[in-house]
């Protein structure tokens, strides 16, 4: 037997770790995200909105961990989620740290940047780090799933 095919058969029966971890990296990412945005203590945060953000973030990080566990047991479906979750987190990017980063509010009398540029940066850097682990993850499942999907179609014949 050739390496290749002990490899494709090894699949069977060896869970795909790197694409579950890709999603659990992600999900880690946005969490440094989520804590770094809710630190910054300012009215400007205070409205109908903050309440949209915790929920698409409890939301992000929920399907973030049920792609994990199912992409570990090669289903590839579970990969166009992940891509999903990796374009959604790239849009957060144009909702709070680019409106956050661009707004002064009034602290004792003093106009303040509500966001200063390390906290924009490291916002940008969680985000699109998220985004990427998800997307490259959720590309690896696929290739992933349907290798083995064809492995087994060939076994059968």
């Amino acid at each position: 037997m050739d390496k290749e095919r002990i490899k494709l058969d090894r699949m069977r029966y060896v869970k795909d770790s790197g694409p579950s971890n890709l999603a659990i990296l992600a999900v880690v990412f946005d969490i440094l995200y989520f804590v770094l945005i809710y630190k910054i203590n300012n009215e400007f945060f205070y409205n109908y909105s903050i309440g949209a953000s915790v929920v698409i973030n409890l939301l992000f990080m929920l399907f973030g961990f049920w792609c994990s566990i199912e992409v570990k047991n090669y289903h590839g479906k579970f990969g166009y989620l992940m891509i999903a979750l990796g374009i959604v987190q790239i849009i957060r990017i144009f909702v709070y740290p680019m409106s956050a980063h661009g707004a002064v509010t009034v602290v004792d009398g003093n106009n303040v940047q509500v966001m200063t540029n390390a906290q924009f940066i490291s916002s940008i850097v969680y985000l699109v780090v998220s985004a990427a682990c998800m997307v490259f993850g959720g590309l690896m499942s696929m290739k992933n799933s349907k290798t083995l999907q064809n492995h087994l179609a060939s076994l059968e014949k």
